[in-house]
């Protein structure tokens, strides 16, 4: 966005807040501090290359975000602050995601990053700038490590039309979990599936949720990272008692193809997924789901592809491939103990496009609990991954976080 836009857009929330105007802009301000300390431990079972990454971090993410000004058209202001703290590290140990890496090896003692948000509403349509945690089909921001991946751009939210809820953005810039610095946004290239040479000058979407029925929910979105790919995504969300619990359907389907100068080389790529769910009172649930990929190509993503069976590790989205996924949960609020939750996964795909590549499976545990009385806000989680492959090297993967959120206002 030029400079002219960014000023349009600032000089209201700084130069023409008064003492009846603030009134909403403070009165209506949130404040939310994520502290977390993540402990990381990626063991490679085989292969050449670096045997274990393993690392112990503490990170802090603080969000204001400001109400509106009185009137027809209302401003407001947010920020972001966050910044991480090395606990353990070595540089035969380093790349976790959890802290930035330098030119020595060695994993940075600290860094810290923030950023702003300058915003306009008019009824119930709000248009913003600056940094931001987009969270849609076609793109969705890595909150997998320390603090959260970023973007910086404008974004339109509107939901002035009944059941209808819009959203338009167009992001230039993006900052990694582990980096402090703004870099171009690119293309996934996970496992070599595409050219690391596939960088946007920007990434545009626009799309909507429209609610049907009160159970059943229909989104289409459509995502360009210019010179690189487009990508359509249309969706079904429906739930309904059934018995003494409630079943959830999720139904999916992604079209992507190269665009422009094709900078990451052939996208061709028909990505379909569905997914069961159905939970009970007495704390157990279930879930089941498959997903196809057609095409040339793999699932082409920013970050963090929407997709079912992308769990802790792995997205089962290689070119050709088919996978399946069965997950239990239970809920121990059930038995007593409010706060404590467990689940279990285990995906398996085969299909894939590549010589001597043939299947990969991934089994996952998760257990959590969050504290109740004085220490609620204080939450602990242990998240255990095996994955195995005919394609790349396996891993056993164990994180450990702890979180402390606190909300003020």
């Amino acid at each position: 966005m030029n400079r002219a836009l960014q000023l349009a857009l600032l000089t209201p929330v700084f130069f023409y807040i008064n003492n009846s105007m603030a009134q909403g802009f403070i009165a209506d301000s949130k404040i939310s501090v994520d502290a977390r300390n993540f402990y990381y431990n990626g063991d490679y079972r085989q292969g050449t290359g670096v045997s274990k990454k393993e690392e112990w971090a503490q990170g802090i993410f603080v969000n204001y975000e400001s109400g509106y000004t009185p009137g027809l058209i209302g401003f407001g202001a947010d920020a972001m602050f966050l910044a991480g703290f090395k606990l353990d590290s070595s540089p035969d140990r380093t790349g976790s995601g959890l802290l930035p890496k330098r030119a020595s090896g060695r994993a940075a003692d600290e860094y810290s990053k923030a950023g702003y948000g300058a915003k306009i509403k008019v009824s119930q349509t709000t248009l913003r700038y600056g940094i931001s945690l987009p969270k849609v089909p076609v793109l969705q921001f890595n909150n997998s490590r320390l603090v959260p991946q970023t973007f910086q751009g404008w974004q339109l939210n509107s939901t002035d039309v009944d059941r209808l809820t819009i959203s338009l953005a167009q992001f230039d810039k993006t900052t990694a979990p582990d980096s402090t610095d703004q870099q171009d946004i690119s293309l996934a290239v996970k496992e070599g599936r595409y050219s690391a040479a596939g960088i946007g000058d920007h990434y545009r979407y626009g799309g909507g949720t429209y609610k049907l029925t009160p159970e059943l929910n229909a989104t289409y979105f459509y995502g360009e990272l210019n010179d690189v790919y487009r990508q359509q995504f249309v969706g079904l969300t429906h739930k309904a008692r059934l018995g003494s619990g409630t079943l959830t359907t999720d139904l999916r389907a992604f079209a992507s193809r190269d665009v422009g100068a094709a900078k990451a080389g052939e996208v061709d790529n028909r990505a379909y997924a569905a997914s069961f769910g159905y939970t009970v009172g007495n704390g157990h649930s279930v879930m089941a789901a498959y997903q196809v990929m057609g095409g040339n190509t793999g699932f082409p993503y920013i970050n963090n592809p929407y997709l079912p069976n992308y769990v802790q590790y792995h997205d089962f989205g290689s070119a050709g491939e088919r996978s399946w996924q069965l997950r239990y949960g239970y809920d121990f609020a059930a038995l007593g103990v409010p706060g404590l939750s467990f689940f279990t996964a285990y995906i398996h795909g085969d299909g894939l496009k590549k010589t001597g590549a043939d299947k990969e499976w991934e089994r996952d545990v998760d257990v959590s609990y969050a504290f109740q009385g004085r220490l609620k806000g204080f939450s602990v989680r242990l998240r255990n991954a095996t994955y195995r492959s005919d394609d790349v090297r396996d891993i056993d993967e164990t994180r450990l976080i702890a979180t402390y959120m606190l909300s003020f206002f």
